[in-house]
């Protein structure tokens, strides 16, 4: 007990509770269309579960593990963090679905490398930031070796192609590497730098500007590429207040294309209303400011940067989910960590908490 006296009960409830919330909103999300393309209603909510179980096991074990320990794991996890991102092309091992390749697949294992990316890049970038804290102040010796390190790994995410997860690196990236002492003018110039390819990575590749004009005016064309973002407003338009009712959504009836990824919070909203949406939201921010005080509490700058990163972690997704859902954003397919479809999503989500547990419970 004295032992774990500093551990952050109430980080660790918040996230139960949306794991909670994200089991009965994927079952009702995903359970007529798991029924047409599956013949099992059950389909998707049994592989959460048990994704879900090595996802609190992993939590367990990450809270127990010294945070400072993976001093030694960190440039082999940047190093598999590659060879995964590259095995998502070797044919055989590469996973197709929808026409794209996202994630790889070793007899009944499948996992997405980019969110394995997401969590290494917050690892190796704050057990590096705090070893050359000295040097951030250089372009060349200081922040230009991880502009590249970043941009070989956004390539590769752009490549499989999965533009979304790319931008929320880099956001993640960004934000660990201000905080770790690399000057203002040195990030602004990399962006201006990256505007370009990012800007024909766009509006040079058909379905992505596609993507950017429906957003700008789904109407022009309701039943392509507008029809997502028309019934995305839709579904959260129709709960109003209070919602029509846990499973009596109607959009989830294959109007939404992914009701049960990326689309889950336009169900929750027109299921469980602007009570319910708002309500998920104050969860994220509770989980947003406990991650913050952990990073303020934490001994060391290595607790800190990490718990800053592991927070930008979750909550950058999340922000970009919901902001998809609610059409401030353009359709990415970022899903909505604890809620959303996909085991490796959940997995990171939940090592990055069980990380966060244990800076806390070596912060006194």
């Amino acid at each position: 007990m004295k032992e774990d006296s500093h551990i952050d009960y109430l980080l660790l409830f918040t996230t139960f509770i949306l794991l909670g919330i994200g089991l009965t909103a994927l079952f009702s999300a995903s359970a007529a269309f798991a029924y047409v393309n599956r013949g099992d209603l059950y389909f998707y909510l049994k592989r959460q579960l048990v994704w879900l179980a090595i996802g609190i096991i992993s939590l367990w074990l990450s809270a127990k593990f010294n945070y400072r320990k993976y001093r030694v794991l960190y440039r082999p996890f940047l190093f598999l963090t590659f060879l995964f991102l590259c095995m998502v092309f070797v044919p055989g091992i590469g996973e197709e679905s929808r026409g794209v390749y996202r994630s790889i697949g070793v007899g009944f294992i499948s996992f997405t490398p980019s969110e394995i990316a997401k969590l290494g890049v917050v690892i190796y970038l704050s057990f590096s930031l705090v070893k050359k804290k000295d040097k951030m102040k250089s372009y060349i010796s200081g922040s230009l070796p991880y502009f590249i390190i970043l941009g070989v790994i956004s390539i590769l995410v752009v490549m499989e192609p999965d533009l979304g997860s790319a931008l929320i690196i880099a956001v993640i990236a960004f934000i660990l590497l201000y905080a770790g002492g690399a000057r203002i003018s040195h990030l602004l110039y990399t962006i201006f730098l990256a505007s370009v390819p990012l800007y024909f990575s766009i509006f040079e590749v058909g379905y992505r500007k596609s993507r950017i004009m429906s957003f700008l005016n789904p109407e022009q064309d309701p039943l392509g590429t507008g029809f997502h973002s028309i019934h995305l407003k839709s579904s959260l338009g129709s709960g109003g207040l209070w919602g029509l009712g846990l499973g009596q959504g109607k959009e989830k009836l294959f109007y939404l294309p992914t009701p049960h990824t990326d689309s889950i919070f336009a169900v929750i909203g027109e299921e469980l209303g602007f009570v319910g949406t708002f309500f998920i939201v104050a969860l994220f921010f509770f989980i947003a400011y406990r991650g913050l005080w952990i990073a303020r509490k934490a001994s060391d700058d290595l607790g800190k940067l990490l718990a800053l990163g592991l927070t930008s972690l979750i909550c950058v997704q999340a922000i970009v989910n919901m902001g998809v859902a609610t059409v401030l954003l353009p359709t990415t397919g970022t899903t909505l960590p604890f809620i959303s479809y996909g085991g490796s999503s959940l997995l990171v989500s939940l090592v990055a908490i069980g990380i966060l547990l244990n800076i806390s419970k070596n912060s006194g």
